[in-house]
């Protein structure tokens, strides 16, 4: 994302594909990392753009839906932008 020409923001799209299935459609899953906003343009409707335009692109790629790990600060924010909480979810953490 450019304002008045310098880059103020960025944010990564991963593709997770997923296993053939014989009965739904197998479209990829996006992963959403590395979201940034310059500290200059938050709050300034930056974050919500760029992730308007995640959003669009990922609808005409065809995927089947986007999922993030968000740290606290943003949980409002993607929460604005129509994220919910998974109905289901099953984690492991593996100690190291």
């Amino acid at each position: 994302m450019e304002t008045e020409g310098e880059i103020c923001g960025h944010v990564f799209l991963c593709l997770v594909e997923r296993m053939p299935e014989p009965y739904d459609d197998n479209n990829p899953v996006g992963y959403v990392t590395n979201f940034f906003v310059m500290p200059s343009q938050q709050n300034k409707g930056a974050g919500s753009a760029l992730l308007e335009a995640l959003k669009q692109h990922s609808r005409s790629a065809g995927l089947e839906g986007l999922i993030v790990w968000p740290s606290e600060r943003s949980i409002p924010l993607y929460r604005r932008s129509g994220f919910q909480p998974p109905e289901e979810l099953l984690e492991l953490p593996l100690d190291t």
